[in-house]
C-alpha cells in the first residue's frame, strides 16, 4: 500500500463518520440547542495548528510526489478532497467518491420534489 493511499483511506474514513454523524443527528431545533451547548464546551483548535497540519500534510504529500486537492462539489456542496499524483495529475483517491457525490444529488432530487408535493 502506498502512503499516499494511506492517507487518502484516513481522510476518507473521516468523512464517512462525519456524514454517519449527520445523519444521525437530532432535528433542527435540538441540534441547535446541542450546537450553542457543545460551542461552549468544547472550544475550536486554534487557526494556527490547523494551519501546521495542513501544511504538514502538504509537506508529506509534496514529498512523495502527490498533490492534496480541496473543493466544494456544485451540485452537492459537499467538500471534495482529491489526493493527485504530482507528475501525471491522475487522480489517486477522491473522498467522497463520485458515485457517492451523485447520490447525494439524487438524494437531494428526491428531497426537494418531496417538499414541493407536501
Amino acid at each position: 500500500m502506498k502512503v499516499g493511499d494511506a492517507v487518502a483511506q484516513e481522510l476518507e474514513a473521516k468523512v464517512q463518520r462525519a456524514a454517519a454523524e449527520k445523519r444521525d443527528a437530532p432535528t433542527d431545533a435540538a441540534r441547535q440547542n446541542g450546537a450553542a451547548q457543545r460551542e461552549a464546551a468544547q472550544p475550536t483548535p486554534p487557526a494556527h495548528k490547523l494551519e501546521s497540519v495542513t501544511r504538514q500534510i502538504d509537506s508529506f504529500l509534496r514529498s512523495q510526489n502527490h498533490n492534496l486537492n480541496f473543493r466544494v462539489d456544485q451540485g452537492s456542496g459537499k467538500m471534495v478532497v482529491t489526493v493527485t499524483d504530482g507528475e501525471t495529475g491522475e487522480v489517486i483517491r477522491q473522498v467522497p467518491g463520485e458515485e457517492a457525490l451523485k447520490m447525494a444529488q439524487r438524494i437531494e432530487d428526491m428531497t426537494g420534489l418531496l417538499d414541493e408535493k407536501a
